[in-house]
C-alpha cells in the first residue's frame, strides 16, 4: 500500500536502506542530502513487513507565496526509487497522493523512470538530456574516443596543474565573477546552500574538490565532484577568463577521467540542454541520457488577473 508521509514520519534508516537498494540509486535521494538542499519535503513510501520497498522523495518549496512540490536546486533528479519487492511501479499512482494544497508542481525524474514512464495525467511532461561516460574502459581508450584532443593539449602545454582543493570559497569567488554575472536567479542564498551541500558531502566521504592552477599557484579553473560507488556527478564547477583561454576545465575533466578509468562508474556530466555545452561532453565521448520533467502550475487569482489586464 502506498501513503504520505510527512517528514517528521518518515523514518531515514529505513529511507536509506531503500535508496541504496533500489535500481534508481542515485545520491540525491539519500535522506542527508535532501535535508540539505531542502527546506521541507515529504514522501509517498511504499512499505512491506516493517521496511520500504519504494520511495517518492516530495521536496516542498514556495512559489508566488504558495506551497508546491519543487525540485532542489543542486538536485538534478529524483523521481520514484523501486526495489525488487515494490509492486507499485506505476508513477501517476504516487503523484495521485500528493495534496491539493500543493499548487505547483516541477519534478525532474531519474533516468530509470524515463525508461518506463507513461503519460500521467494533469502533467506536462518535458524531456531533458544529462550525458554520460562510461568509466570501464581503461584510460586510453577513453582518451581515445575524445572528439577534440587541441583543447586538452592546449591546457598541457600551457603547464598547468590539477590539486585538490580543501575550501569551497575560491570556486565561489571564480563563478560569481563569471558566469555568476550572467544568471540573476541564482542568489547569495545558493551560494550558502553549496558551501552546506559541499560540507555535507565532506562528512559523507562523497565530495571530490579540484582546482586547475598555473606555475604561480594562481586558481584558474574548479570544479566540486560527487564521488558515489556507482556514479560520479560533475556537480558545479567555474573557470576564470584565463582559464577559459587555458583550457583549465578540460584538463580537470581529464584528470577525473584518468583517475577513475577501469572502475565500474560512470561519469555525469548533469546536463546540458544548451547546445554549447552540450557539444563539450560529447567531445569527451559522453553519450546523452534522457530524463523526464513532470510540471503542473498553478497561479492564484490575482496572478491570473494581472496577466488579463496586460495583455487585454
Amino acid at each position: 500500500m502506498l501513503r504520505y508521509l510527512l517528514y517528521k514520519e518518515i523514518n531515514e534508516e529505513k529511507w536509506n536502506d531503500c535508496v541504496s537498494a533500489s535500481t534508481e540509486r542515485i545520491v540525491y535521494a539519500f535522506s542527508w542530502y535532501l535535508n540539505t538542499v531542502c527546506m521541507r519535503w515529504d514522501a509517498v513510501v511504499e512499505e512491506q513487513e516493517g521496511r520500504y520497498v519504494s520511495v517518492f522523495p516530495l521536496p516542498l518549496g514556495r512559489r508566488w507565496g504558495q506551497l508546491g512540490v519543487l525540485q532542489p536546486y543542486f538536485t538534478q533528479q529524483l523521481g520514484l526509487f523501486t526495489t525488487k519487492n515494490t509492486k507499485h511501479k506505476n508513477i501517476e499512482a504516487y503523484f495521485e497522493l500528493i495534496p491539493d494544497r500543493c499548487k505547483s508542481i516541477y519534478l525532474q525524474l531519474n533516468t530509470e523512470n524515463s525508461k518506463v514512464i507513461a503519460d500521467v495525467e494533469k502533467y506536462d511532461q518535458a524531456e531533458r538530456v544529462t550525458f554520460h561516460l562510461d568509466l570501464k574502459p581503461k584510460y586510453e581508450d577513453l582518451l581515445n574516443s575524445y572528439r577534440n584532443r587541441h583543447k586538452l593539449n592546449k591546457a598541457k602545454r600551457a603547464s598547468l596543474q590539477i590539486k585538490p582543493l580543501d575550501n569551497i570559497n575560491p570556486l565561489v569567488s571564480i563563478f560569481k565573477a563569471t558566469k555568476g554575472k550572467e544568471l540573476r536567479e541564482v542568489k547569495e542564498k545558493h551560494y550558502r546552500l553549496l558551501a552546506r551541500l559541499y560540507a555535507i558531502l565532506k562528512q559523507q566521504n562523497a565530495a571530490e574538490l579540484l582546482q586547475a592552477v598555473d606555475h604561480e599557484e594562481n586558481t584558474l579553473a574548479a570544479a566540486l565532484f560527487i564521488v558515489q560507488p556507482e556514479k560520479i556527478i560533475f556537480l558545479f564547477s567555474g573557470s576564470s577568463e584565463e582559464g577559459r583561454k587555458a583550457a583549465a576545465m578540460t584538463l580537470i575533466l581529464d584528470h577525473v577521467i584518468s583517475r577513475y578509468a577501469g572502475s565500474n562508474r560512470v561519469l555525469d556530466f548533469e546536463g546540458s540542454m544548451v547546445p554549447s555545452v552540450a557539444k563539450f561532453y560529447a567531445n569527451f565521448g559522453a553519450a546523452p541520457v534522457a530524463y523526464v520533467s513532470l510540471s503542473k502550475q498553478h497561479k492564484p487569482w490575482y496572478l491570473k488577473w494581472k496577466e488579463a489586464i496586460s495583455i487585454s
